[in-house]
């Protein structure tokens, strides 16, 4: 019969907790929900292929798509990953409110001044009055596409 010691079961099943912790926290937004379904060709946005990159999505590219409530900013990140944020300020919650990413590369809100971090993924407050982060929506690269999904 085959059995597995304790300290072998713990680091086995170690990764599936920690992705379990990650997966229920705090995701609490006051941005309504929308769906999001986007697919983005890199090959025809090259400019975000280079880390540091930004696009913000207002308008639906095709019939297929949506792009939640106040539209979709694309993050190349530093370290060279990609993450997906609502524009729309969660201090603001108005679709017509969008944050504005700002030269040091972070987004700003130009009602409430709210400025956010997101060159690491993360959409958290930096300062100004808002106490919430970013709505972020998942980012599923596959080949030259990058499929935004919530």
């Amino acid at each position: 019969m085959f059995s597995l010691s304790v300290s072998t079961k713990i680091k086995t099943l170690l990764p599936f907790f920690l992705l379990l912790l990650v997966a229920c926290g705090d995701n609490k937004t006051s941005i309504p929900v929308m769906s999001v379904s986007m697919q983005i060709n890199l090959l025809q946005e090259p400019s975000l292929l280079s880390l540091g990159a930004t696009k913000a999505y207002t308008k639906v590219q095709t019939g297929l798509d949506a792009i939640g409530f106040g539209g979709v900013l694309i993050v190349h990140t530093y370290d060279d990953t990609y993450c997906a944020f609502d524009l729309a300020c969660p201090y603001e919650v108005k679709s017509t409110v969008r944050v504005e990413v700002q030269t040091d590369l972070s987004a700003k809100c130009p009602e409430c001044g709210s400025r956010y971090r997101i060159m690491d993924g993360s959409g958290w407050v930096i300062d100004g009055v808002s106490k919430e982060k970013l709505k972020q929506y998942h980012v599923y690269p596959s080949g030259n596409y990058l499929y935004v999904t919530y």
